[in-house]
């Protein structure tokens, strides 16, 4: 192949596309090396022409048959109906995400209320319950640590009801005031939906009996202690037995002497005291009973009560940094 055609060879495989030219090219060539390639590159125009066709012809065919089956599979769904509701007061809406791995939905209404909502929902369970003589008092707030809700119960002029919060669930939970002070810190499901009082209802009457119990119990608790006459005395200072440590003067040298006290109990509500010394006149002092102390002034004083009989436990009380140990005994 002469320098010629060979340039006239490249030119012809850069443009493929040109059958024409390449037709006429194969027509006026003398070289029968120039048209066997001239020809074998037409054939392969030619074959790719007709591969694209296929290929779109098979799209199309694909296409065609897909769109009736997406239409007629999602005429077969049934519809879902969402529901949307308004909040109006969104700008103080308290919301919780629910942290859990057994549902896949974000929130549910109950971890997403509005503090009035939370209110009312609060209110439905108080109002279970024998009323104040003031008025509750409600406040909400959201713990930045566990993020969630909290509304704490008080009441006017008076020690709280307890507080109560919403959990990661969606549910209700309820501790009671004096649960936070005894050490019973457990929060209890109080509601496991909104509003609904099923669950409190079951609880505060079983409050109801217990505490009718309790109060049995305290009222047999008085009628032993009434018209009897007992003894309260330090018996350690700091640990150290009383008299060691004042003979030590490690302790107040009159501590025996003002500590010592005659308590009777008059009735269900009075003890009187007697101290030692001219000087202090006995006086009558109010005492009130819990299912595990007697108090009396500053007196927290522990006991048990079974089958009739009273004992006692010992108690401590500061003074100045120091630690007195006391005891009560039968006079």
């Amino acid at each position: 192949m002469n320098k010629k055609n060979k340039n006239l060879t490249r030119s012809l495989k850069n443009d493929r596309n040109n059958k024409d030219l390449l037709r006429t090219e194969i027509n006026n060539s003398t070289d029968p090396n120039v048209r066997l390639e001239l020809t074998k590159m037409l054939v392969n125009i030619e074959k790719e022409e007709k591969k694209k066709k296929a290929i779109k012809w098979t799209i199309c065919v694909f296409i065609i048959i897909l769109i009736p089956t997406i239409l007629l599979y999602v005429g077969n769904q049934p519809t879902k109906k969402i529901n949307v509701t308004k909040n109006p007061e969104s700008s103080s809406s308290i919301n919780q995400q629910l942290n859990s791995s057994n549902t896949t939905e974000s929130f549910t209404k109950e971890t997403n209320l509005s503090e009035q909502e939370l209110k009312e929902w609060v209110m439905a369970i108080l109002n279970l319950t024998t009323p104040p003589p003031t008025k509750y008092i409600l406040t909400v707030n959201v713990n930045d640590k566990d993020n969630l809700a909290y509304i704490h119960v008080g009441i006017d002029q008076l020690d709280g009801f307890g507080t109560f919060r919403v959990n990661a669930k969606g549910q209700l939970e309820f501790m009671p005031y004096m649960g936070q002070f005894s050490g019973n810190n457990e929060w209890i499901v109080i509601s496991n939906k909104y509003m609904d009082t099923s669950i409190a209802k079951d609880y505060f009457a079983e409050q109801l009996k217990s505490q009718a119990k309790s109060n049995d119990d305290l009222n047999i608790t008085k009628k032993q202690l009434i018209g009897k006459t007992y003894i309260i005395k330090p018996i350690l200072y700091d640990g150290i037995d009383v008299e060691q440590a004042m003979n030590n003067n490690k302790a107040p040298q009159n501590l025996i002497h003002d500590g010592v006290q005659i308590i009777t109990f008059k009735d269900n509500s009075t003890v009187h005291i007697e101290l030692a010394g001219t000087y202090r006149p006995d006086y009558d002092e109010s005492y009130s009973l819990s299912p595990n102390t007697i108090n009396i002034k500053d007196y927290y004083i522990p006991y048990k009560y079974n089958y009739g009989n009273i004992s006692f436990d010992t108690w401590t009380t500061d003074t100045k940094g120091h630690t007195i140990t006391w005891a009560i005994s039968p006079q």
